[in-house]
């Protein structure tokens, strides 16, 4: 009998060292298994323990119902799940004037934009900067932005410039050289939002031909009586003052001369032909009929005889005007001072 209440009480000892092994270790599980929840769906905020590690079955226990384009974030450390509920909401897109809407929640403005079937060009641009994460209350504008430019062409007038000689005598005017207009290029920059013109935005101007300014030469020179533009003058009468090429003249005048020519059978002044040898001149300086001897420097005109008039000679502007045969031969001869010598 002793043996046998030794072994019971054996087993009974184990026995109770088994139950308390069961409970510890059961303990021990169950803290590993419980977890703490974290969970934020908006404006709620809630806290609770679960056993499983499920995000669906943490939803669902916490009564949490997910709709259409709702976003999950979950985030997990050795003592807490932390589970977001991020809700999607309508984002107003307007593409090219025209109203769309998609439903996404935590999202980049790109990614709207791409959820709504829209590829952007380069002409395209967005209100907001594509990275930027959208919000509840906010609008998307995606505007088609083009620049077009136009070139025209347009006038530059020229200006007139003066310049003095004392070639010529005081109130006189000659247009030495015309003038001419400029051209420039002006191009115009305008701007279309959606295919509607918003203006000009820019301008830019290119002269592509520079105007050439007109310039006129105005007389200084003072105007001389006949006595006063002769070298030497002979008395009056017939008396003889000097030869040149074998001709006596009487007196001497010098000054400026021009050339001129006519058509055939164009007659002068005084009524006969124009022909070579018949000069122009101011009929109170010098007589018509009267005989001449005309050079220049390094030209001769020779023998000459005075028929013939015009306005540079009664103005002053010339001494004498030579008739000669072709247009030619009067522009190789120009203007010239000239030495006229008034035979007896």
């Amino acid at each position: 009998m002793p043996k046998l209440k030794t072994k019971i009480t054996l087993k009974r000892i184990f026995a109770i060292f088994l139950a308390f092994v069961l409970v510890f270790s059961s303990a021990v599980l169950t803290a590993d298994i419980i977890k703490n929840v974290k969970l934020k769906d908006g404006a709620r905020e809630l806290r609770l323990k679960t056993y499983s590690s499920s995000t669906e079955q943490i939803l669902s226990k916490a009564e949490v119902t997910l709709n259409h384009a709702d976003e999950v974030k979950r985030s997990d450390t050795e003592e807490l799940i932390y589970i977001e509920v991020l809700r999607a909401f309508e984002v107003p897109i307007v593409y090219h004037g025209e109203k769309m809407k998609v439903t996404l929640a935590d999202k980049t403005v790109s990614q709207a934009i791409e959820k709504a079937g829209i590829t952007l060009t380069e002409s395209d641009v967005v209100n907001y900067d594509h990275d930027a994460k959208i919000f509840d209350g906010i609008e998307i504008i995606v505007d088609e932005v083009k620049f077009e430019r136009e070139t025209k062409k347009k006038e530059i007038g020229f200006e007139t410039e003066f310049q003095e000689s004392d070639d010529y005598p005081k109130g006189y005017e000659e247009v030495t050289r015309e003038g001419e207009n400029g051209v420039v290029e002006i191009t115009t920059t305008y701007k279309y939002v959606n295919g509607e013109p918003q203006g000009a935005c820019g301008e830019i101007e290119n002269v592509v031909k520079k105007p050439v300014s007109k310039l006129v030469t105005k007389g200084t020179a003072e105007v001389v009586s006949a006595s006063n533009l002769g070298s030497g003058t002979s008395s009056s009468g017939s008396g003889t003052v000097g030869t040149v090429a074998g001709l006596s003249y009487k007196s001497v005048l010098t000054g400026s001369a021009t050339a001129y020519t006519a058509s055939e059978g164009a007659l002068t002044a005084t009524g006969v032909p124009a022909y070579v040898g018949g000069v122009a001149v101011n009929p109170n300086i010098i007589p018509y009929g009267s005989k001449l001897y005309i050079v220049a420097d390094g030209y001769t005109y020779g023998y000459a005889t005075a028929v013939d008039t015009g306005g540079a000679l009664m103005s002053g502007t010339a001494l004498v005007d030579l008739y000669m045969s072709s247009y030619d031969e009067c522009i190789n001869f120009g203007r010239r001072n000239v030495t006229v010598y008034v035979l007896s």
